[in-house]
């Protein structure tokens, strides 16, 4: 990426081959260097691993003047992920999507679900899936349920007979269902912004460090009496 935000794409290579120790790792990065000048690269940006992390200190050994950047939104990822993986999230979003693929499948159930909707003036659409390849989406289903928790109780309490999937009742009148994802929703919320944010092209390193001290304000505003678990 140029100093005017255009991004280039200068070289794809598979490397499945070959293992990723982190002199092999330097031997790639130093052709990259050489081909496209030190003097016209910055930065270069990686995840956290080990190995890697050992080649960019290798490489700011061998050129000071290219910043060792770690990928904020790949650290910010793996947050999320280890929220998602804990039992406390992994136990809801799975609640979360058997609604959702319920409602989704169920022709008589979501056509009702549509029209309380409808006639509660709810905005903001429907219930979305969860899907673990993009885990964004965990924010936006838990979020979509959240949004039509009030029509979802009116579809238990009145109309439960279109719910054709024993699970569904349960879980809707479930105790504390709806008020332990709003502690989720508030976790992953800020989350899902950072990465969104950090993906603009016009992202800077100042809005890395920023992301990461809004998330960190958020985390200390969540109260340890709502899930003293999580």
């Amino acid at each position: 990426m140029t100093p005017s935000c255009k991004e280039y794409l200068y070289q794809l290579s598979d490397l499945s081959e070959n293992s990723h120790t982190a002199e092999y790792l330097v031997t790639v990065i130093e052709k990259v260097i050489e081909g496209i000048g030190e003097d016209r690269i910055c930065a270069v940006v990686s995840d956290n691993a080990a190995n890697v992390r050992n080649a960019q200190k290798i490489i700011h050994e061998n050129h000071p003047k290219i910043e060792n950047v770690r990928c904020v939104a790949h650290s910010i990822n793996l947050i999320a992920c280890d929220i998602i993986k804990e039992k406390f999230g992994k136990r809801l979003l799975k609640r979360v999507n058997i609604l959702t693929t319920f409602f989704r499948s169920s022709h008589q159930a979501n056509a009702k679900l549509a029209q309380i909707i409808k006639e509660k003036g709810i905005s903001g659409g429907g219930l979305k899936l969860y899907c673990k390849t993009r885990w964004t989406t965990a924010s936006e289903s838990v979020n979509s349920v959240i949004n039509l928790e009030s029509a979802l109780e009116e579809m238990a309490s009145d109309h439960d007979k279109v719910l054709t999937n024993d699970k569904i009742k349960p879980i809707i009148q479930s105790r504390n269902f709806f008020s332990n994802l709003r502690v989720l929703g508030f976790v992953l919320d800020p989350l899902r912004k950072a990465v969104l944010s950090l993906e603009l092209r016009r992202a800077t390193l100042a809005d890395c460090f920023l992301s990461l001290a809004r998330l960190a304000a958020t985390l200390k505003k969540l109260p340890k009496s709502l899930n003293p678990a999580f």
